[in-house]
């Protein structure tokens, strides 16, 4: 039997309280985070997708401030859209921190802020509202007055008098402009930041061989050959350097792959690519659902991913409306336990939602290339319709044709008949008068035979003239396919001009983001350079009070030993000596 394998490795999901004993890498950071926490009312923790804000804030800073300060936690890591987002968070507020239901006839704002009070008197112990995912209020499609309404009581809610009240905000970076901007009247909420950047490729190598030493059975990763599988998931555009900053979740996806290729007998790191297992992650997944892979893969694309390609919350209800139960069980126990699904409980409903932003593109990508696949077997099915349409249309105007034509070949045969018999009768007459009139007859029956090769050489002509003019009708066709063909070759090069310059745009503005980031990280060196020298100079300057005070002591007792040498030596000077030394 083989041994139970214990992956440490979560996937593109965040880690959770459970998983603290095998989250590594981020000991200072998280140190400091929870000294900010203690000291500030609110704090907004930021920083770009995937660089483990949420693992960060689960796994390392919240366990550690219940150890060493039993603190009470309440926590919302996400927002559904079809729930008011106060009333959202006094729910969770209510149940987290066991104070009973909600009470009943009073606004959402005036039960939160009722809770906050109920848990001081109680305690005197902090308590932490960790609030996730804040951007998902900041959606297009989100109520403007919900959220603002949501923002002011928080606002209430932090300038409570309460001491042992703390907050705390998370959300991706890229939105901390539009959240600046939304809370321009509520600046408490904002006064103290923190950042949560990504590992580098060197703390990221480091920090996943701890975690295969914790695995199940452990596994010794060699540091190397890490490195070099770090280094294909840094952030594009970044030297080859341990310094690079790596994409977390893609390394968890490959790092879980490695652990699990290895605990089955599979070869080392350094036989390992990381873009064909990012780039099957998901497929593997899928394809194991067997015939509910296009169930499964129309609710991702369709019902968990917005238009934009942004992760969207559906309660399980929701979710059964569109795909039946015995279909839909077996599909999101599947992806939830790939982590492709992340899955909370709250008040008897389960919420899911895409684990991770990488993920919500792909998706959204599959979407959009079975949405081009689809307008093309449109596009194609119509024309197929015209071809045949056309081809109909042509045929019976041949059927047509060729009817009128038959028509015509038959009143020529009977007028042929009539003539003949006419001729026969005249032959008969003339033979019984006289020999000249059977010379006649036989010239007539020349020029018949001439008027019938005649009539045949007409309808030979008119036959001809026929397979012209339907070969001329068949090259219109192919003209027009051809046609229909270029302007797709096209509209397919124009899509794929639009793809690389949408593409093009991207990379510009990452490159703009990755460039802001690094003076901003200068500028703080810069400070930190600066205070260094500021403290110097101090020092050095008090040192100099110090040496000059040490100075003056000294002369002050040289003249002492000096004066009293003089009066031991030749006694007493007269009180009037130095003002006739100055004289003389």
């Amino acid at each position: 039997m083989s041994p139970l394998v214990t992956n440490p490795f979560p996937g593109p999901r965040p880690y959770r309280a459970s998983d603290r004993g095998r989250f590594y890498g981020r000991e200072e950071i998280s140190y400091r985070l929870q000294g900010r926490l203690l000291a500030s009312r609110c704090v907004t923790v930021y920083g770009p997708s995937g660089a483990g804000k949420s693992s960060l804030m689960q796994a390392s800073v919240i366990p550690a401030l219940v150890d060493a300060q039993d603190i009470s936690v309440a926590r919302v890591d996400a927002w559904p859209e079809d729930e008011e987002p106060t009333r959202w968070l006094v729910q969770a507020v209510y149940v987290d921190l066991d104070l009973g239901e909600p009470p009943e006839g009073v606004s959402a704002e005036d039960a939160l802020l009722a809770a906050a009070r109920r848990a001081a008197r109680r305690s005197s112990r902090i308590t932490l509202l960790y609030l996730d995912q804040i951007e998902q209020l900041l959606y297009a499609s989100r109520s403007v007055e919900a959220c603002e309404a949501f923002f002011d009581s928080l606002n209430r809610l932090v300038e409570l008098p309460l001491r042992n009240l703390r907050v705390a905000l998370s959300l991706r970076e890229d939105y901390l402009g539009r959240l600046r901007d939304r809370l321009r009247d509520h600046r408490r909420l904002l006064d103290h930041g923190f950042r949560v950047g990504p590992l580098s490729v060197g703390e990221l190598s480091a920090a996943v061989c701890r975690a295969a030493a914790a695995g199940e059975p452990p596994q010794a990763w060699g540091l190397e050959e890490l490195l070099a599988l770090m280094l294909q998931v840094r952030v594009p555009g970044q030297a080859a350097t341990e310094e690079a900053e790596a994409q977390s979740a893609y390394a968890q996806v490959v790092c879980r792959a490695l652990f699990q290729r290895r605990a089955q007998g599979g070869g080392a790191a350094g036989e390992v690519e990381a873009e064909p297992i990012l780039r099957g992650y998901l497929e593997a997944t899928l394809d194991a659902l067997g015939p509910l892979r296009g169930s499964a893969q129309r609710l991702l694309e369709d019902h968990l991913v917005t238009a934009d390609g942004s992760r969207t919350l559906r309660t399980e209800r929701e979710l059964l409306r569109v795909i039946p139960e015995e279909e839909l069980s077996p599909i999101l126990e599947a992806l939830e336990g790939a982590a492709i699904l992340h899955a909370e409980e709250h008040q008897g409903s389960r919420y899911f939602e895409i684990g991770h932003d990488w993920l919500a593109r792909r998706v959204s990508e599959q979407r959009q290339q079975r949405e081009r696949e689809e307008e093309q077997r449109r596009r194609e099915e119509e024309q197929r319709r015209e071809l045949l349409r056309q081809r109909e249309a042509s045929e019976a105007r041949l059927a047509k044709e060729r009817a009128q034509r038959r028509r015509l070949v038959l009143i020529a045969a009977a007028s042929v008949a009539l003539a003949a018999g006419a001729a026969g009768v005249g032959l008969w007459a003339m033979q019984k008068e006289s020999v000249a009139v059977e010379a006649r007859d036989e010239a007539e029956r020349q020029a018949e035979r001439a008027r019938r090769l005649g009539n045949e050489a007409l309808e030979a002509q008119r036959e001809a003239e026929e397979q012209k003019r339907v070969a001329e009708e068949q090259k219109g066709v192919a003209d027009e396919q051809r046609r229909i063909a270029e302007e797709q070759t096209r509209v397919a090069e124009a899509e794929a001009t639009s793809a690389l310059m949408a593409e093009a745009v991207a990379r510009d503005a990452e490159e703009q983001a990755r460039l802001a980031e690094t003076q901003a990280r200068v500028a703080e060196t810069q400070a930190r350079q600066a205070a260094q020298q500021a403290q110097a100079a101090e020092r050095q300057a008090r040192d100099a009070r110090d040496q000059a005070r040490q100075a003056a002591d000294e002369e002050r007792r040289a003249k002492e030993r000096l004066e009293k040498y003089i009066e031991q030596t030749i006694g007493p000077l007269p009180p009037d000596l130095d003002s006739k030394g100055e004289g003389g």
